[in-house]
């Protein structure tokens, strides 16, 4: 039995892995994966020249009699490394050191284990079409993390990422006895508790350096209202603390920390007994029905770890928004403790009033209720606010979906370091960063970025949306190019009008690759932006194989793309092909041009 450290290109070369039948499916997405590149690449940046290895952790094994190693734990990792593996093989430009055949194998799971070893034996000029095609029932969220681990190594440095990921990141090999119960383990991991988290840490030490104990509570009620990243922050509190803390209006009352004064519970220390309390309680009758509810309502753009470093870095703006170095962040900045806990809550109060949360309360996901909301006079309850104008709301929600992890959200810089606090000068700066952001020098695939098309579809609907504001002038003033677009626009007014970004991040081309070839087209025009649309996993494998004219069919009324909408108005004689791929092009680069000619 061997206990080690062994490095990628070790682990994917020498030795079988199985994944037992008992074992879940592959579950790692967008968020999972991307992570993952994204720590291994900036652990080991290309100006620092200092040998180091990271350490990506563990694999749980059982060594069978045949010599394969079982795994019992680690199975979602060793997955990712193959298939990033496989797309390192399949690069348009060499990659040294890739292993060429895979070591790991599927109990039980004939499709997958097909799935995987067909895809080594590509060619790299039929990867991408092989895996499309080979997309069957059971192999979705491989094909959906090839297209992943693409998108995120497109904009690397893939030779150097490459050279890293095999020969200097490692995982741990632990092999467990002969003799384990096995069942008994998988207990045993299955109860095991969580290890303090590091912003609990962070907590722990700045009440360290508050004296008074009455303070250190206020802090700590403070900070645990500011930590829960699912309701608005008026609602963390109880309701006598809230009616201390803020006014009648529901806004802040104070200052400063110290200005803060104790609530009237927390000042009374008398020691009780237990017949006491249980004698002098009485249940209060004025408890707000609502409130029981509001609970775990939202979700929040960011989760915690990240809010505290924004709130960091409005004061030091060396501070990164990364929270793999938040220990670090906090120990380099030494904030004090009183100013930060005050900043905190002065800030979360602004988050909650000017950045998109998703209301939770429908189960339905694909209503995706994302909005900017306000207390209601009765400040019991919220309500959706800028309805009117959805411009700040759609670019926010926008920036969210297209970011693979949200872990650097710097536009919610923007919103919260502002003294000014305005819809429409938050809209225009968050508006200013999603065009840089926009790279119009890759608008052909597979260099496109998902965060392009997402953007393509936000400048449809701004068009849509201005045009039905009463503003005709600004209509007449535009091209007959965008004219034309407008009219396409307004056939699906309705589509446009309840039209919500939604999480997908497949780039595809609407005429395939065997009708492309059928009719004689162009690779470049193929490739091109008039053939390149979002669509959903799901109907990616509803529509794969199908000619424009039936995809038609299928999505005419399905506005989780409005592009495609566009392009299914562009046809001419339900034909979809050189002429009308090319018209369609001239079309969004014109609507990218009104909108992007001054980046402010």
């Amino acid at each position: 039995m061997e206990n080690s450290a062994k490095n990628i290109r070790e682990i994917l070369e020498k030795d079988n892995y199985i994944i037992p039948r008992y074992q879940r499916n592959y579950a790692w997405g967008k968020t999972e994966i991307s992570q993952l590149i994204k720590d291994i690449d900036e652990f080991f940046p290309k100006e620092n020249n200092e040998k180091k290895s990271y350490y990506l952790g563990s694999l749980v094994c059982f060594k069978r009699e045949d010599g394969s190693f079982e795994l019992i734990d680690g199975q979602q990792r060793h997955t990712t490394i193959t298939l990033i593996n496989l797309v390192l093989k399949n690069w348009q430009n060499v990659i040294e050191n890739i292993v060429a055949v895979p070591n790991l194998k599927f109990d039980s799971r004939k499709k997958i284990q097909n799935y995987i070893e067909s895809l080594y034996k590509t060619e790299k000029t039929t990867f991408l079409k092989q895996a499309g095609e080979l997309n069957i029932t059971g192999t979705g969220s491989f094909k959906d993390a090839i297209e992943i681990i693409q998108e995120e190594l497109r904009v690397k440095d893939v030779q150097y990422f490459a050279k890293n990921f095999y020969e200097n990141v490692y995982l741990f090999r632990v092999e467990v006895p002969e003799d384990t119960d096995l069942n008994h383990y998988f207990e045993i991991m299955n109860n095991r508790g969580e290890q303090l988290e590091k912003h609990e840490i962070i907590k722990a030490l700045l009440m360290g350096k508050i004296s008074d104990t009455k303070e250190q509570r206020k802090f700590a009620t403070i900070w645990d209202a500011c930590a829960d990243m699912n309701d608005y922050v008026y609602f963390n509190f109880e309701k006598a603390y809230r009616q201390n803390l803020f006014d009648d209006t529901g806004k802040l009352k104070w200052e400063k920390f110290d200005s803060i004064s104790n609530n009237e519970s927390e000042d009374n220390n008398e020691e009780k007994s237990l017949a006491d309390i249980i004698g002098n309680h009485n249940i209060p009758t004025d408890f707000p029905k609502d409130e029981k509810y509001i609970k775990d309502k939202y979700k929040s753009v960011i989760d915690f770890p990240n809010f505290l470093l924004q709130v960091l870095k409005i004061k030091n703006d060396k501070v990164s928004l990364d929270d793999k170095k938040l220990l670090e962040q906090f120990s380099d900045t030494k904030p004090d403790p009183k100013d930060f806990i005050f900043d905190l809550l002065k800030y979360r109060i602004l988050f909650d009033e000017f950045v998109v949360k998703q209301d939770l309360a429908d189960a339905d996901e694909s209503k995706q209720n994302w909005g900017i909301r306000k207390l209601n006079n009765d400040l019991e309850t919220t309500i959706k606010t800028y309805e009117a104008d959805e411009e700040l709301t759609k670019l926010q929600v926008m920036l969210y979906y297209s970011d693979s992890t949200n872990t650097y959200n710097n536009w919610l810089q923007e919103i919260m370091k502002n003294t000014v606090f305005a819809v429409d000068i938050f809209t225009e700066k968050v508006m200013s960063i999603a065009k840089v952001k926009f790279n119009r020098e890759n608008l052909s695939y597979p260099n496109i970025s998902a965060f392009n098309l997402y953007f393509i579809d936000f400048l449809l609907w701004k068009l849509y949306a201005e045009n039905i504001k009463g503003k005709e002038n600004y209509v007449d003033d535009i091209s007959d190019t965008l004219n034309n677009l407008k009219s396409k626009i307004f056939i699906h007014r309705s589509s446009f009008n309840s039209f919500k970004f939604r999480q997908i991040s497949s780039r595809e081309h609407l005429l395939s690759q065997e009708h492309a070839k059928r009719y004689s087209i162009d690779e470049e025009v193929y490739n091109g932006i008039g053939n390149l649309c979002l669509i959903s996993s799901s109907q990616n494998s509803a529509g794969n194989k199908e000619n424009p004219s039936d995809k038609k069919k299928l999505f005419q009324h399905d506005n989780s793309s409005l592009k495609r909408l566009i392009m299914f108005e562009s046809y001419e004689n339900d034909k979809w092909e050189t002429d009308q791929i090319y018209k369609h092009k001239y079309e969004i680069v014109n609507l990218i041009n009104h909108y992007t000619n001054e980046v402010k």
